[in-house]
């Protein structure tokens, strides 16, 4: 008898245990979102209550995975010569891998063209970049109007910038000798933020920076200039071609992934695509997309 008891109240005691472990999720996908983005999604799975496992190695394995139903949900890149999978999988941007130009908060300065900013970076635009601010439109009688122009760049250890930027931006990739390719995008805004007088070109300026400001660019010197807001750059007002970060699951699973696929959504998630280096997506979308999953 008192075997029984004991053995009945030792399943009781696993039973949520195995639950949990029954109800795991995985996850899988891009191995650019850093440690601070998967540590804020651990913390999230221990508050919620859900057994998660994360595996961020990558897009092509992320996905290898998912469709061998080995993963729940892939945080997913596309280059711009493949596409998300169909159905029976859902597939819809979360955030978005973009490029920022920052300069110090005090330059009078508002936008740039993309013929600016080939002048100052491009190797291929002419012998001799714009070496002062008032060619740029700064007046020549502020303290900015004469200052050189310390160009820099976050490189290709620090997220996707360095190549977004090379490929969509610039007419040919190679960079003038007077840029600085510094190994992230921390290092550059800390080069501008010195004193330098330096434009940065990083995938996004942090929040909260009041010392820096990001410019708004155009494609064209007379085409209106756009800045890097999550609504510009969702709707695809801002110049440079972004490149998303998707989230892709199978459509049967919606249910089970709701908790997981409202807190990617939220407010509260904002912060870890910020320090992923990503632009989550505007609040309107990040309702409308939950709305929709609710309903699958």
């Amino acid at each position: 008898m008192r075997l029984t008891v004991f053995l009945s109240a030792l399943l009781l005691a696993t039973a949520p245990l195995r639950a949990a472990e029954a109800d795991g999720l995985t996850v899988v996908g891009s191995d650019l979102l850093g440690k601070k983005f998967s540590a804020g999604l651990t913390a999230f799975a221990q508050r919620a209550g859900l057994a998660l496992k994360l595996n961020l190695t990558g897009s092509h394995a992320g996905l290898d995975a998912l469709q061998d139903n080995k993963a729940d949900l892939a945080l997913l890149v596309f280059s711009k010569r493949e596409k998300p999978p169909g159905a029976p999988f859902v597939a819809q941007p979360v955030a978005y891998h973009t490029v920022v130009a920052v300069v110090p908060a005090d330059l009078p300065l508002e936008q740039l063209s993309f013929a600016q900013l080939r002048a100052i970076y491009c190797a291929s635009e002419g012998d001799q970049p714009p070496k002062s601010w008032d060619a740029l439109g700064v007046p020549a009688t502020s303290t900015w109007g004469r200052a050189s122009i310390s160009p820099v760049i976050s490189g290709p250890g620090g997220g996707l910038a360095y190549d977004l930027f090379r490929n969509n931006v610039l007419p040919s990739p190679g960079l003038r000798v007077v840029v600085t390719v510094e190994a992230d995008a921390s290092a550059a805004l800390k080069r501008v933020a010195s004193g330098s007088s330096g434009l940065a070109i990083v995938p996004v300026l942090p929040p909260g920076r009041k010392d820096l400001r990001a410019l708004s660019l155009s494609r064209g010197t007379r085409d209106v200039a756009f800045g890097p807001t999550p609504e510009n750059i969702h709707s695809g007002d801002y110049p440079v071609p972004s490149l998303p970060l998707h989230v892709v699951f199978r459509a049967d699973a919606a249910k089970r992934l709701l908790p997981l696929l409202r807190f990617l959504h939220s407010t509260d998630a904002v912060t870890l695509w910020q320090d992923a280096q990503l632009v989550p997506l505007p609040a309107s979308a990040r309702e409308g997309q939950i709305a929709e999953f609710e309903t699958m």
